[in-house]
């Protein structure tokens, strides 16, 4: 198992041990990954209304199940820094990075500075945050309001109303 699988694993199966909640995340994703900055829910969503957002690549580093059932608009979905590198090799590029609450993204954020990446963001609170504040999500049936809540416990920060698991038959 590569390192990088072990460093992110890790981290979930030690909040398991824990209460879920926003404060002990964004603890641990400062604590774990203090050079990386984040943006805001509502920030990222004035792009999109302001029609600037096509200078921005937004990576959903989400699996691909959590994909299908929702994304924000013209997110890509590469799961590692090295599948976003093998992709943008613009070192100067905007990219916001984002996963169901913001520790994966953030560990691939972290991994793209290290590799000398420039201008890369983490989205606070990631696609929870997004769908909480009834942010536009899409999947290719199109507009949805569900959001993949990757298991039961992190599902937890997540009202339930905006769960889906699944989207049925591809």
């Amino acid at each position: 198992m590569s390192n990088f699988i072990v460093s992110i694993t890790l981290p979930f199966l030690l909040f398991g041990l824990f209460d879920m909640d926003w404060e002990s995340v964004d603890r641990k994703i400062a604590n774990d990954f203090p050079n990386v900055e984040d943006i805001s829910a509502g920030d990222l969503h004035q792009l999109y209304l302001k029609k600037t957002i096509e200078l921005t690549l937004i990576i959903d580093v989400r699996t691909e199940n959590e994909f299908k059932v929702s994304h924000l608009s013209g997110a890509l979905n590469l799961e590692t820094a090295k599948e976003i590198s093998q992709l943008i090799s613009d070192k100067e590029a905007n990219i916001v990075v984002y996963c169901s609450v913001g520790y994966r993204s953030a560990a691939v954020a972290d991994e793209l500075i290290k590799l000398d990446y420039k201008n890369v963001k983490n989205l606070h609170h990631s696609i929870f945050e997004w769908a909480s504040k009834d942010y536009p999500l899409s999947n290719k049936h199109g507009d949805t309001d569900k959001v993949h809540p990757f298991n039961k416990k992190w599902g937890k920060l997540l009202d339930e109303s905006l769960h889906e698991y699944s989207i049925g038959k591809p």
